[in-house]
């Protein structure tokens, strides 16, 4: 595996709306593969500001332009002075989420060559680091519970987390379901008081998880956004 390419999603992503794969090389400068990431960084010496940074990459171009500046998509700008808590990232996601949803619809836009080209987009992989990409895709923490299984950790007096403990895998290395991660994040939303979402990000199977943005594209799978190329 040396790219994208190479990867489940590229080659196996259905397009819902004509029952066939979203990239086919009929229209492979039409059906754009959209790749996100979040980081923060620190803008000034001396002083504890973070600003974040949503951009996008377009998986279509070539490796070797795909990554260049001029290529680079600044989706939004996250101010700071600290990382906003998860769900209230929400508010940097809406308008990008309902840009998203129009181009999954599908624009026309002019071209030189042609009188429009219609263009479609679809978000296939986000590429963070883990705690970004738990964050952007409204998953637990890295150090509570695994996203992917029903894995959660052990806490000690400290309230240090570890995963140790492999005696009961069989009761737990159960490959989780999107679809009830994502109406897990909607009970969450409906819930009207902080302490009941409190209480509901408590519950043995719903692991923390927070109602973000992205929960409406329900043409995508919640999992498979934040590992980059591999699917499960």
């Amino acid at each position: 595996m040396s790219d994208i390419y190479d990867g489940r999603i590229w080659k196996d992503f259905k397009d819902q709306n004509e029952d066939q794969l979203f990239f086919r090389h009929n229209v492979s400068d039409n059906n754009l593969g959209i790749m996100l990431n979040l980081d923060w960084f620190q803008p000034f010496d001396n002083s504890q500001h973070s600003v974040g940074v949503i951009y996008g990459v377009i998986c279509n171009l070539p490796r070797s332009e795909r990554f260049k500046t001029s290529n680079t998509i600044t989706l939004a700008v996250i101010p700071g002075p600290g990382e906003p808590k998860l769900h209230k990232l929400n508010h940097y996601l809406a308008p990008i989420i309902n840009q998203f949803i129009e181009l999954w619809r599908g624009i026309d836009i002019s071209t030189n060559e042609t009188s429009s080209k219609h263009i479609r987009a679809a978000i296939i992989c986000c590429a963070c680091d883990i705690p970004a990409a738990r964050k952007l895709c409204g998953l637990i923490s890295a150090r509570a519970a695994c996203h992917l299984c029903e894995k959660v950790a052990n806490f000690d007096d400290r309230n240090q987390s570890n995963f140790g403990g492999f005696d009961n895998m069989r009761q737990w290395f159960v490959k989780r379901d999107a679809d009830e991660i994502r109406n897990n994040a909607y009970l969450w939303k409906e819930c009207n008081t902080e302490d009941a979402r409190k209480i509901m990000s408590l519950r043995p199977l719903f692991v923390g998880q927070k109602y973000i943005g992205f929960h409406t594209l329900t043409l995508q799978n919640s999992l498979s956004l934040t590992l980059c190329i591999a699917y499960f």
